[in-house]
């Protein structure tokens, strides 16, 4: 019994002197709580909307505050033609619209009947699923209303056009989050776990000491890494295609070269890893707790943002994914070019940058 109490003794002051370690055994219980209540739910909110209004009379302007007051939808943009729509899912984030036919209220008193129709975004379904029944129970509603005060039984023919995949195919929305993963398991966690084996084996600091230049010996590191990832992206996409009939209507270059500063992003955050750890495992545990889980629950690959406190919106800005997500769904889904992109790739950009300078300054440190 003397020879278990020294035992444990001896762990629990090991334990206590791994801060790294005791920290994050502490801290993932609360994070996944926490990340994992309030991310998670099928509810959408305030989802922003287009209307069209071709008619401009008391029950269209009744019906657009129906719509707003639900709770479910908010209206930011009102345009004057169809092709004003497209450019609102493309520019504005707007994930869904309806259209007012002209005469609307002549319809609804004179004809008894109207018809409206909803188009939805569907590059995400499960958010445009939600919405589209949201949509319907509130038109509805509102002509339960319509028939209640005027004692007529006008009904209303709700006509559906899905969107950037009219077929409804789930391949367009988790071939994207595949891409994601893939980058993040390939180049951030291995490039962070290989540059924190050089540091805790002592390699490293031999290297850092060769004329050769330290952010060569870094890159020289994770490029290799980068390269695989990248393989595998290519080898996601031609199996999306070919087998999966994933469509790539916007530029191929500029997909791949998305990819790319997406890769580079990863790896930054990979190398800012291995920077602030001392052993592989930390490394391992910071990446999959702080990199890769917050990639599957705040980049709104399986939940929508929209949904999530405005906390944790902030929170996923931070994170590269989100934004790469958006951007590979616009160029393979909606067919948008740089000018539409330019900003995502910027943000991207400009994290690597910050990252790898103060990764570089922080392994000096460490010489």
């Amino acid at each position: 019994m003397k020879e278990l109490m020294t035992i444990l003794r001896k762990e629990f002051i090991h334990i206590l002197r791994d801060k790294v370690s005791l920290f994050l055994v502490l801290a993932i219980p609360i994070m996944l709580t926490l990340l994992f209540g309030f991310t998670i739910s099928t509810e959408l909110r305030n989802a922003k909307i287009s209307v069209l209004d071709l008619s401009k009379d008391s029950q269209s302007i009744k019906l657009i505050e129906k719509i707003t007051s639900s709770g479910y939808f908010q209206v930011i943009s009102l345009p004057e033609s169809e092709a004003a729509i497209d450019f609102d899912f493309k520019n504005k984030n707007v994930k869904i619209a309806i259209i007012i036919p002209t005469q609307f209220e002549a319809s609804l008193t004179k004809e008894k009947n109207a018809d409206i129709q909803i188009i939805n975004d569907v590059s995400d379904l499960n958010v445009a699923s939600i919405l589209n029944n949201y949509m319907q129970a509130v038109l509805y509603d509102f002509i339960a209303d319509f028939n209640e005060n005027s004692s007529s039984d006008a009904p209303v023919e709700i006509a559906t056009k899905m969107q950037y995949n009219p077929e409804m195919n789930s391949v367009y929305m988790f071939v994207p989050g595949i891409i994601t993963l893939i980058m993040i398991i390939v180049t951030a966690l291995m490039s962070s776990i290989t540059l924190s084996r050089e540091v805790e084996t002592g390699s490293m600091r031999m290297l850092l000491i060769t004329p050769v230049k330290k952010i060569y010996v870094v890159f020289g590191k994770v490029i290799p890494y980068m390269i695989l990832s990248f393989i595998s992206t290519i080898i996601i996409l031609v199996i999306s295609v070919l087998v999966f009939k994933m469509p790539i209507k916007g530029s191929l270059f500029l997909l791949l070269f998305l990819c790319i500063v997406f890769m580079f992003t990863a790896a930054s955050f990979g190398l800012m890893i291995s920077a602030l750890v001392k052993t592989q495992l930390e490394a391992m545990m910071v990446t999959m707790m702080g990199l890769f889980l917050p990639t599957v629950l705040l980049s709104g690959f399986l939940f929508p943002l929209d949904n999530m406190p405005y906390f944790f919106q902030l929170l996923a800005d931070i994170f590269p994914a989100k934004w790469f997500i958006i951007a590979i769904k616009d160029v393979m889904i909606k067919g948008s070019g740089f000018a539409e992109l330019w900003l995502y790739m910027l943000i991207l950009l400009g994290m690597a940058i910050v990252l790898v300078t103060i990764s570089l300054t922080r392994i000096d440190k460490r010489r």
